[in-house]
């Protein structure tokens, strides 16, 4: 049963003349009978607003504004966005329309809230049922941008500390005094446990060579560990590392780790993140993160500090912050020249790696193959 109900400000127009470009050519097929739904060629609505693929901050009014001819009686109008039914329209009696002249096209003009839509990219579809059983279909493709601009940010460096340059860091983690760290490439990717101050590795414990070590985090006293192109994870006893179980997750690629109070939360490199089940690995659900520009894409090593999720942006000197529930950008953070050219070698890396110490607030970040890890501070730009 189609959902239905009145449609306030549901508009039917009747234009003065025929819309020639809108109305069925000569020798198109016959409007289909008995619910069957019509062929692409033989449309005899227009779908003329959006006229084309459509972008607009969320929270903005979609405007939609179709005609069809008037000798056809519109029983309701389905609007869904991503596939969910978004409203269910009826014309009113107050909207009753007039006598026409032969030829005229009957128009209706809708305005739909987006505020309880998703960010990213969906598919926009108007399914139109006309009294004689025709039904016809119309698609766009709709993209939602964030509707606040991103904060942002510089930062102050509070102090350094020594890092492994053999480092190839993909995931760091801060817990009762010791940072954990997840290093990459083939051959040498490892687990670590190393002491702040001194960069002191105190634990290592070493993949298989075929395996490219990724993202980690720390949960309810366990160590998840991703890998890069196995689609494999590896769960560890947090004080001796011992392997307690495999995940296997369908992600091409994994990347970036970090959790909430329930979740996992994993990056794959591209502008989704994905919300994880901790003990089947599976994906409870994913979100898109855009700006007020678009896609905010290369998000690599994760971190969940006070609510919100800190990424990477891989080859960039960026960290976005990003509304866990929403997927837009709240801030950036320019960590450009944090670490001084006369300390890079041609072995250094990109800036990857950040870590918060939740009980003293403090944020640490460092980089691949780099020689230092820093405390820093943010402040936001005027």
């Amino acid at each position: 049963m189609r959902r239905r109900r009145q449609a306030y400000g549901f508009l039917l127009i009747a234009l003065a003349g025929a819309l020639g470009s809108c109305g069925p050519r000569n020798g198109s097929s016959p409007p289909q009978k008995s619910g069957a739904e019509a062929p692409a060629a033989a449309l005899l609505s227009v779908l003329e607003e959006p006229a084309s693929s459509l972008s607009l901050p969320l929270g903005s009014l979609l405007p939609l504004r179709l005609s069809y001819p008037d000798s056809l009686h519109l029983d309701s109008l389905h609007v869904l966005v991503g596939g969910k039914l978004q409203e269910a329209l009826v014309p009113g009696e107050e909207t009753g329309t007039p006598e026409l002249a032969p030829g005229s096209r009957k128009r209706i003009e809708y305005s739909l809230s987006t505020g309880a839509m998703a960010l990213g990219q969906s598919g926009l579809r108007v399914r139109l049922y006309f009294g004689n059983g025709l039904q016809e279909n119309h698609s766009r493709q709709l993209t939602l941008l964030s509707d606040t601009r991103p904060v942002s940010y510089g930062y102050r460096v509070v102090r350094r500390y020594p890092h492994d340059e053999k480092a190839y860091t993909q995931g760091l983690e801060y817990e009762d005094g010791v940072l954990y760290e997840g290093t990459g490439e083939y051959g040498t990717s490892t687990l670590r446990k190393v002491d702040l101050e001194t960069g002191e590795i105190l634990k290592i414990r070493n993949l298989d060579a075929k395996l490219f070590g990724e993202g980690i985090t720390l949960f309810r006293g366990r160590i998840y560990q991703l890998t890069y192109k196995a689609q494999v994870g590896f769960v560890y006893d947090k004080s001796s590392f011992e392997e307690l179980q495999k995940v296997y997750y369908q992600n091409k690629e994994g990347w970036g780790l970090t959790h909430n109070e329930d979740e996992l939360i994993m990056s794959d490199g591209t502008h989704v993140l994905y919300f994880l089940d901790p003990g089947m690995f599976t994906i409870n659900r994913q979100m898109e993160v855009y700006d007020d520009q678009g896609k905010v894409d290369s998000l690599n090593e994760l971190e969940y500090i006070n609510g919100k999720i800190w990424a990477n942006r891989y080859y960039t000197d960026e960290i976005v912050i990003i509304d866990p529930e929403s997927g837009r950008v709240e801030g950036r953070i320019d960590l450009k020249g944090i670490l001084p050219a006369t300390e890079r070698n041609p072995g250094t890396n990109v800036l990857n790696g950040i870590a918060w110490d939740k009980e003293a607030d403090r944020i640490f970040v460092t980089g691949k193959n780099w020689p230092r890890l820093y405390h820093i501070e943010i402040q936001e730009r005027p």
